[in-house]
């Protein structure tokens, strides 16, 4: 067999991975976005031209030379051919599936059906581009003589959408998207394969274990451990029983996993590049941390968090039926949360969790189409919440508006703000932008007189103190544990920037290089 690693191999995000066996044929996982060598040639107001996007992307080597891509926006011999017979993604971060668009629709994806939630919500609610697109509308050449003649542009015809190929989805009600996904048997792409769901900052996550020329090779995506024997307990009582199950799905991976003794191993390595291994903080720290300062608290809460990261969502959402106040999200926020129970029905939310959300109607004139759907129904419900309900009554609300939505507190009056808490729910700022926009940030936050929490601003540096964040990615001594247990033959480092970490304890069994052929 031979395994390329075209991407994430010495950086954190980003994975292409090719697998493929002695008869040619070959499974690609993931492919992600990386945001590194992204920013090193496009930014906010710079990207890669509506009419040649492929080709922009490939001849900066920001996508692979393979034959996987869309025939409508294919050049060279770029176009799908066959050869690959599916896309695993292992969850819907950006750097596993941010270029997922540029995919053509012939080649199966296998993902778990939370996954494929959050990847379609996201082009529906999102503006997207070509290259992240899951439904895409099809490029054509050009009728207009002005345009230059090498050059495609959408069709925006309603027939010209993008039809999907998903493998493996069983469980679901197709008939919504039966327009715009055709739904396969996932053995029909793959002789031996198994999809294990794990647990991540993003619902849905897994890993996979793929049978190559008789031998098993697995990959973990990204993964973090669940509760201890001791912390179970409380996580049933305090989260429910749905959260619980949730967090143990890495163990369930590596109980099932050890068995099929894999060759390969092919797994991420995030917080070994930490000193340390980052911060300890759980899921249940960040619930405690955060209803300890919510309870104590008078005024309007505000929250910032990763809009994918449904788990957070939920937890502020408890926090907030245990305060007494109602959790106040935008449209196109709750349509992520809302699509995730239709997709995989044990998240579907609870008539006592309805009752403590309520929908923000932000000043803006312009929605998706999803979100203007949405709107009309929130308005006839009456579960919509306007600036003036909560400038009357700020003590009631905790509201979901971190970075990107701020400017909304313009609406609110400055006695209502001077007595409000920010919360901090996210990572921190890893590189140079994020730190701009931190500091950004806290002067948004400085002239309103809002006190922060879990993030600290120090003269010109900024201190992010993780109360209320927990790291997606497992420990380095957890880390240790998997890898022992799992027991392969081979180890192959990706997502990390310290392959090291993995040298001085394997030795010889790790595999460095991005291309290798192993018999």
């Amino acid at each position: 067999m031979n395994i390329l690693i075209h991407d994430g191999h010495s950086t954190i995000g980003g994975n292409k991975i090719s697998v493929c066996s002695k008869n040619g044929e070959c499974a690609l996982l993931d492919f992600g976005m990386n945001f590194q060598s992204w920013g090193e040639y496009f930014e906010e107001f710079i990207n890669p031209r509506t009419g040649k996007a492929l080709h922009d992307i490939i001849k900066l080597n920001l996508a692979p030379e393979i034959p996987i891509y869309r025939e409508d926006l294919a050049f060279d011999n770029f176009a799908y051919d066959g050869r690959y017979k599916f896309l695993f993604i292992s969850h819907a971060h950006a750097d596993h599936c941010g270029l997922i668009g540029l995919i053509s629709e012939e080649l199966p994806i296998v993902a778990t059906p939370e996954t494929l939630s959050i990847v379609i919500t996201d082009s529906e609610v999102r503006r997207s581009n070509v290259w992240n697109k899951f439904y895409g509308k099809r490029f054509i050449k050009p009728k207009d003589s002005f345009i230059r003649g090498d050059l495609k542009h959408s069709d925006r015809s309603k027939d010209a959408l993008i039809k999907r190929t998903v493998a493996g989805i069983k469980d679901v009600d197709k008939t919504e998207f039966a327009d715009k996904t055709e739904f396969v048997d996932i053995n029909a792409v793959w002789d031996e394969m198994r999809i294990f769901k794990v647990y991540h900052s993003v619902i849905g996550a897994s890993a996979i274990a793929l049978k190559v020329d008789n031998f098993w090779v697995v990959y973990t995506g990204d993964l973090r451990s669940g509760p201890d024997k001791n912390e179970q307990a409380y996580w049933l009582e305090s989260l429910g029983e749905r959260r619980l199950k949730l967090s143990q799905r890495t163990k369930e991976f590596i109980n099932e996993v050890k068995d099929l003794h894999p060759m390969v191993l092919i797994v991420e390595g995030t917080r070994v590049t930490r000193e340390g291994g980052g911060a300890n903080t759980t899921e249940r720290d960040v619930f405690e941390n955060a209803m300890e300062l919510v309870i104590k608290h008078k005024g309007v809460v505000l929250v910032d968090y990763p809009i994918r990261h449904l788990e957070r969502v939920l937890t502020f959402i408890r926090v907030a039926q245990e305060s007494g106040r109602y959790f106040v999200m935008f449209p196109k926020d709750f349509l992520y949360l809302e699509d995730l129970g239709k997709f995989e029905p044990a998240w579907k939310l609870t008539e006592e969790e309805k009752k403590a959300i309520k929908i923000f109607h932000p000043g803006v004139l312009t929605y998706t189409k999803r979100e203007k759907e949405f709107l009309k129904t929130v308005i006839d419900e009456g579960n919509l919440i306007t600036p003036y309900d909560i400038n009357s009554n700020p003590s009631k609300y905790i509201l979901s508006m971190g970075y990107w939505k701020i400017p909304n507190i313009l609406d609110f009056d400055e006695d209502v703000l001077k007595n409000s808490i920010y919360i901090h729910s996210t990572s921190e700022a890893y590189t140079e932008e994020q730190q701009i926009d931190a500091k950004r940030f806290r002067n948004w936050l400085k002239r309103f007189n809002i006190r922060p929490s879990g993030i600290e601003f120090k003269e010109d540096e900024v201190i992010f103190t993780k109360d209320f964040h927990a790291s997606g990615h497992i420990s380095p001594e957890a880390l240790e544990n998997l890898i022992n247990t799992l027991n392969p033959e081979f180890i192959i480092p990706v997502h990390t920037l310290n392959k090291g970490w993995f040298e001085m304890r394997w030795e010889k069994k790790v595999i460095t290089e991005r291309n290798v052929s192993i018999e």
